[in-house]
């Protein structure tokens, strides 16, 4: 068994705490080339044939006995009634909110409307064909993911890939059984031009800045008021690691309260209590109930949360360029809004959850979003250059949340990434 690390330990004791994306592709995917990269990637990276292993009061990785057998990690949903992106959510909501069974490695795919022989294309508009992943928290974060992802488009098929392919089920997520709390009433995606947010300074708190000034609208978030005046953002780490998977973001606290004249003698709050040590060794010692309720409180002291991550380019699965790539964040809440956004070479790609509190009409944050991401010279841009102005870091750059390792870019970016 191999030992996890700090992170890696805190992220599985929370229990079913996932991270969920979803690939689009820009046509019908080769379920056999698919599976050869699949098959080459797991045998590059052993740790995800591995689960998690409770012994005494640490986590390990286990090893599974023998090879993974694809059929059973692997679905087709077959839906051509599905051409828009909007349309993934309802799946998208379902399958983060049922839980992976515990008896084998802690990831699967679903594989929707791949390439069928039967189907013609003149039929009417093509079907969307995308892959719905979800994996343990423990496993990997969304950094890590993507370098699985980009790792993929190197793989030929053979016979024997054909042969797996016609083994694999067809499921439905809406089918699965079981439910996880996610703390929200849902989620929602939004495809930005990148060209609103190339200025000057850095990308990720300008996208902060943007979640804060969300919140901050009273006519969106009644509930939300008054604001505690922390938004919780992401940043690199590299982490020491060998086996390609584990955990390689953490998350700093911004303050969006204004700076104070004189200095004050800091008193330790919640939105900094992950920022010790002795703090993230309880959250991964403590029983898994209590595990849970701490990091709930300690998430109740954020107005918002923003994840800006900037993708791999030319990412190929299954034969197919992935077009765009949705990543949604797991909560323990209760949060005002937590927006995820990868960024690829043309768009951004943001998944947006508002919490329970959130009262107004979903299409008015979905334009409210878009203008702040995307503004013209105008109220929008005015209000976000005047939230980004009065932000400021709290706490030690070298802890956070799932920290281990320097300040640094698993994927070859800076720290503090720039807009291109």
């Amino acid at each position: 068994m191999r030992r996890l690390s700090l992170s890696d330990t805190i992220f599985y004791n929370l229990g079913d705490c996932y991270m969920n994306a979803t690939a689009v592709l820009d046509g019908p995917c080769d379920l056999a080339v698919l599976l050869a990269e699949m098959e080459g990637v797991i045998e590059a990276l052993p740790a995800l044939t591995e689960q998690s292993v409770r012994v005494g009061i640490w986590t390990f990785a286990k090893r599974s006995s023998g090879p993974i057998d694809l059929a059973k990690h692997v679905s087709i949903v077959r839906d051509p009634s599905i051409t828009r992106i909007d349309q993934l959510v309802p799946r998208m909501d379902r399958l983060r909110r049922s839980p992976i069974r515990i008896d084998g490695p802690p990831w699967r795919v679903f594989v929707l409307n791949p390439a069928d022989p039967d189907h013609d294309p003149a039929d009417g508009e093509p079907p969307l064909s995308a892959l719905l992943m979800q994996m343990r928290h423990g496993l990997a974060d969304a950094i890590r993911g993507l370098q699985i992802l980009s790792r993929m488009g190197q793989y030929e098929a053979e016979a024997r890939h054909q042969a797996l392919a016609a083994r694999l089920p067809v499921v439905d997520p809406l089918d699965l059984t079981g439910s996880i709390a996610v703390h929200d009433p849902g989620l929602s995606l939004l495809q930005v031009p990148r060209r609103g947010m190339i200025r000057e300074g850095d990308s990720s708190e300008r996208l902060a800045a943007v979640v804060a000034t969300t919140v901050a609208d009273p006519s969106l978030f009644p509930h939300a008021q008054p604001l505690r005046g922390n938004i919780g953002r992401t940043r690199f780490v590299r982490r020491r690691t060998q086996n390609g998977v584990g955990n390689a973001l953490k998350m700093v606290t911004v303050s969006t309260k204004p700076k104070p004249e004189k200095k004050k003698v800091p008193i330790p709050g919640l939105a900094r209590a992950q920022d010790l040590p002795i703090m993230q060794w309880m959250v991964a010692l403590a029983p898994r109930r209590l595990a849970r309720l701490m990091m709930r409180i300690w998430y109740s002291n954020f107005d918002g949360i923003a994840t800006l991550i900037p993708m791999p380019r030319n990412i190929a699965l299954g034969g197919r360029q992935v077009k765009a790539t949705f990543g949604i964040p797991p909560l323990w809440g209760p949060v005002a809004l937590a927006m995820v956004a990868l960024a690829d070479g043309d768009h951004y790609n943001a998944t947006l959850v508002p919490g329970d509190g959130f009262t107004a009409d979903r299409e008015a944050l979905l334009n409210r979003v878009y203008r702040l991401l995307n503004p013209a010279d105008g109220d929008d841009l005015s209000e976000v250059e005047k939230t980004l102005a009065a932000l400021s870091e709290e706490g030690s750059p070298d802890h956070g949340q799932g920290v281990e390792g320097s300040s640094s870019s698993p994927v070859s970016l800076p720290a503090r990434a720039k807009s291109p």
